[in-house]
């Protein structure tokens, strides 16, 4: 049971992550490489506000994320917006890693550390089982957040126009969708998950270096593949999907846990290989692919 509840946690932790980027690919086709450095941004402000209460170092974390999210689209992403894709893709890497050397600059190299909500770290035992409060937190965090996401992308006129734009992008602005209030926002918001997911990482791992986000990043934009990579329910479902997997398989693989990572892609082949498309996508999009 604990080791289904962590991976639950880490799966959820995951799904946030690859939600904040399927936001903003369903709106632009961007493969934004640079939301790890929102996630680290989000980490660093809370460590470095650890003193405040827990609630403002978070809503601060979240601002300067969203901020940031916002910033890098107007200066960067707007710009090149019409060009090729592997242009966006290229600039998106190059903004990363400018990021991460900027975090570098500003922060040092050597990780920055502080004991952001001591009392996640401790446990508890329940009908002879032992319970980890972090995990039971961040699965009601991201239960929260999800259900939050589901209102406003099903019940808002601003999630009907997400919805549209992933569908349609071109279709959608026909029909009066303003891009640029659209992409804007997918940014902010995608910033705001990013901070969610520092936090719970930095709970977890209170050492906070300028590569802090790159790996759940990575394997975020894994998750959207196999999740459907044109459907933000399939991005959320494929994150939860590759975190829960990994989890499990450092539980259960001891010694052998470094190679976790290639059995977790032993499986994502293997799903590519049953639902080429992803497993939320329509059944004439597989047939096109």
């Amino acid at each position: 049971m604990q080791a289904i509840l962590d991976a639950i946690s880490l799966g959820g932790t995951y799904a946030l992550a690859a939600l904040g980027l399927g936001l903003v690919f369903g709106v632009m086709r961007l493969v934004n490489f640079a939301h790890a450095e929102l996630i680290t941004i989000s980490a660093y402000v809370m460590v470095v506000t650890n003193d405040l209460p827990l609630l403002i170092s978070f809503l601060l974390a979240s601002l300067v994320a969203a901020l940031l999210a916002i910033l890098t689209e107007l200066a960067i992403y707007r710009r090149l917006r019409g060009t090729g894709p592997a242009i966006m893709l290229i600039a998106s890497f190059g903004l990363s890693v400018g990021l991460q050397k900027s975090y570098e600059l500003i922060f040092g190299a050597l990780p920055r550390s502080a004991a952001v909500a001591p009392w996640m770290t401790g446990s508890f035992e329940f009908a002879g089982l032992n319970f980890t409060i972090s995990s039971l937190v961040t699965v009601a965090i991201t239960i929260a957040i999800l259900l939050a996401m589901g209102y406003l992308v099903e019940r808002t006129t601003l999630g009907l126009q997400l919805r549209a734009a992933a569908t349609d992008f071109k279709t959608a602005r026909l029909l009066g969708v303003r891009s640029n209030r659209l992409i804007g926002s997918a940014f902010a918001i995608s910033g705001i998950l990013a901070s969610a997911v520092g936090f719970i990482l930095v709970v977890e791992n209170p050492q906070v270096d300028p590569m802090f986000g790159l790996n759940i990043t990575i394997l975020a934009l894994v998750g959207i593949v196999i999740g459907g990579i044109s459907s933000l329910r399939g991005a959320a479902l494929g994150g939860f999907i590759v975190g829960f997997i990994l989890s499990i398989l450092n539980t259960f693989l001891g010694n052998a846990r470094v190679y976790a990572y290639s059995y977790l892609f032993l499986a994502v082949v293997i799903i590519l290989l049953v639902r080429p498309g992803g497993i939320l996508s329509k059944r004439n999009e597989m047939e096109r692919v």
